[in-house]
């Protein structure tokens, strides 16, 4: 790493599968955030049932009222009624919620009689329905005493605001706090309509005068009563929860978490110990598994990268050798005085003759190691790198066949290839050399044909081998063919010779797919 580089924090594969299996296993345990906005619901569906009730009982008030008083009802069955519904309307915002009802106070002055006589017969349904209902009711005279309910008879409640309200003709809807007597459960702290209680004043009209109120109280139902109900479908529900997680967590780690740490125990442990690639059988996914080829790919051209430099340093070392030797025998021989002027010469034609040697060594080696360095991505035709490479080899009579077929090369690679190619040509005595491109649907091919003194049979197989050379006395390096290999290789190719009755036959096939991408 470069200095004043400092190495990012980045989490482990397997961390970022936990925490997205336990994000995917906290989503329910999430929703009972959201109690609090279905408790909303809860109330004023509490706030809608009361309002019927109270509805009904103020009918049954006015009923009793009238038929103790003498009065006429304000309708009968037979006449068209204007319907007007009262909808809940209450919400669990905070500053909704009024404090606690204030105590019922003593009574100022006696009930009116009528009251009194329908007071019993209120309790008596009051009573009933509070079984049925779990609901407080109180029954109001038109001064706020209660004459009938479930409890705090004969006391007064005209101080309550809804209940004054109510005495002035207005429907009022309530939530407020809830005293408990026992200590609330935890899990009630999920919901706060198990911390309110709802109120409902309703006034009692005969003949358009208000002549008392319905006053009903009754706590929401809570979330947790319903959950109850469904254990079984929510055990039901948190068994798919868990064993759809447990399949996700599979999934990751058959098809992500596996193949990765078996790539990356596969890339440590190539080239320790000599020990080449090994494909997989198993890649869990398509771009995994191209990712593994690609790795192949690479560790394989590296792999024979350092093969060659072995072989190459080996060859390079003997190859050398025999030069130097020559030249430090013949240094030292030249340092007799009593060697003639001719002696010399010769000696130091030789000492020239491999000096030169030496060099077309290196270069040769700089060319092998530059080979598959060249850009080879692009395409090309085969007259414009004949007519350009031609003049260096004026001996040599250049023919082309389909040259208007494109070759998918860089220009600069095949002229490389056939600069290599012909200088291989020439050394070998060959007089015409024909270039034949062939293209199909799947690849094309250029084919390299002279009639020089060809291969022997028995040198077909290693003519590719570096630094093999039929003329080592002539200065070969015999590394012409291995550029051009090398070069053929980096563009996805092929390079194979093929047996002929006169002369060499070269084939170059170049790949559908193009250069490889490492």
């Amino acid at each position: 790493m470069q200095a004043g580089l400092t190495r990012k924090w980045r989490p482990r594969l397997w961390s970022v599968v936990m925490l997205v299996l336990g994000l995917v296993l906290c989503l329910p345990f999430a929703g009972l955030f959201l109690f609090k906005f279905y408790a909303n619901q809860l109330v004023q569906q509490t706030e809608e049932s009361v309002l019927a009730q109270g509805a009904i009982l103020a009918a049954v008030y006015s009923e009793l009222y009238a038929a103790e008083t003498g009065r006429e009802p304000a309708s009968t069955p037979n006449e068209p009624q204007i319907y007007s519904g009262v909808f809940p309307s209450l919400s669990m915002r905070r500053e909704n919620i009024l404090p606690p009802r204030p105590e019922a106070v003593p009574a100022e002055g006696d009930v009116d009689p009528v009251y009194s006589a329908i007071g019993p017969a209120l309790s008596r349904v009051a009573v009933t329905a509070q079984i049925g209902t779990l609901a407080g009711y109180r029954l109001l005279d038109n001064q706020g005493q209660v004459i009938g309910g479930s409890a705090e008879i004969g006391q007064s409640l005209i101080h309550v605001s809804e209940v004054s309200r109510a005495l002035q003709g207005q429907t009022v809807s309530v939530a407020r706090e809830r005293i408990r007597t026992t200590p609330e459960p935890v899990l009630y702290s999920f919901s706060r309509g198990t911390r309110v209680r709802v109120f409902v004043a309703m006034p009692v009209l005969v003949n358009d005068e208000v002549i008392g109120a319905v006053y009903i109280s009754r706590t929401p139902n809570h979330i947790f009563r319903f959950l109850y109900g469904e254990r079984f479908n929510l055990a039901k529900a948190a068994l798919f929860v868990l064993i759809s997680t447990a399949l996700i967590g599979f999934v990751f780690w058959r098809f992500i978490t596996r193949p990765i740490m078996t790539l990356i125990r596969r890339t440590q442990s190539t080239g320790a110990n000599g020990q080449r690639w090994t494909q997989g059988s198993h890649f869990g996914t398509r771009e995994i598994e191209t990712l593994s080829n690609s790795f192949q790919t690479l560790t394989e051209r590296l792999q024979n990268q350092q093969d060659g430099l072995k072989t190459y340093t080996a060859h390079v070392t003997h190859e050398l050798k025999s030069p130097l030797t020559a030249i430090k025998g013949a240094a030292e021989l030249m340092r007799d005085t009593n060697m003639t002027e001719a002696q010399r010469q010769r000696f130091l034609n030789n000492i020239n003759r491999d000096a030169a040697r030496m060099e077309d060594l290196l270069a040769s080696m700089r060319a092998f190691s530059l080979a598959d360095q060249t850009e080879v991505d692009g395409e090309t035709r085969l007259d414009p790198v004949v007519d350009e490479v031609a003049p260096r080899f004026t001996p040599l009579d250049i023919t082309t066949r389909n040259a208007a077929h494109v070759l998918p090369i860089h220009t600069d690679a095949f002229r490389i290839i056939l600069t290599h190619m012909l200088e291989n040509a020439l050394q070998h005595e060959a007089k015409v050399v024909t270039l034949t491109v062939r293209s199909g649907s799947d690849d094309t091919s250029l084919i390299i044909e002279d009639d020089g003194t060809g291969i022997s049979e028995g040198n077909l197989d290693k003519v590719l081998t570096p630094f093999f050379t039929t003329r080592r006395d002539g200065g070969g390096t015999g590394m012409g063919l291995n550029i051009v290999r090398a070069v053929v290789e980096a563009v996805g190719g092929n390079l194979t010779v093929e047996p002929c009755n006169a002369g060499a036959r070269f084939r170059i096939e170049f790949s559908k797919d193009g250069p490889r991408n490492l």
